[in-house]
């Protein structure tokens, strides 16, 4: 019985340290999320008027698609998706795959240009004559070893990327009543859509 004792005991002690290390592991991913969210809402600060988070809207067609982020800018609108992604990227604007290498393993994921491409074709139908831009967003452990598309930054850079919208005109009145007819008509809880469109 003592040697059995001994043996759970171990296994106690195993177990116990098991849970410790995967409980560090989720504080560690969470401050590692937070730590992204402040970066980009810090950048963010500095530009918005307004903001909508997960936003669905008609796109156009007949069907719907969600917005991670839309902004109100003094130039018009800033279309944000983010991807918290790291290692060496590799893309373009228009190849359908793109490349990503970590840990010397390659995984191929589709261009996410295209999804903010579509975003922007389906606010233009609610806001037409109002300038819209996009931005997709990578973690700041990830790189673009052969260039990155310009309408792509990552987290580090982003406040500086964003500093290029102000060669732009500001719309402020067109900018606010095309902010209201679009949270008008978006949902955020995937309901059916008011179509004003």
């Amino acid at each position: 019985t003592i040697i059995n004792l001994d043996l759970s005991i171990q296994v106690a002690i195993a177990t116990a340290i098991f849970f410790l290390l995967c409980i560090a592991l989720i504080i560690r991913r969470k401050r590692k999320r937070s730590f992204y969210s402040r970066k980009l809402e810090r950048a963010l600060q500095t530009v918005k008027k307004e903001e909508a988070k997960s936003i669905i809207i008609p796109d156009g067609l007949g069907g719907m698609i969600e917005i991670e982020r839309l902004v109100l800018i003094e130039q018009g609108l800033l279309i944000i998706e983010t991807y918290p992604m790291s290692g060496h990227l590799f893309g373009a604007d228009h190849i359908d795959q793109w490349t990503q290498i970590i840990d010397g393993r390659s995984f191929k994921f589709t261009n996410p240009l295209h999804r903010i491409y579509n975003s922007k074709h389906a606010l233009q139908t609610l806001a037409p004559k109002i300038p819209i831009f996009c931005r997709i967003v990578f973690s700041e452990n990830s790189n673009f070893p052969k260039g990155k598309p310009e309408e792509v930054s990552v987290i580090d850079s982003l406040s500086d990327d964003l500093k290029s919208l102000s060669e732009y005109p500001s719309i402020n009145q067109q900018g606010q009543i095309a902010w209201e007819r679009i949270i008008r008509v978006a949902r955020t809880d995937g309901q059916s859509l008011l179509r004003d469109v």
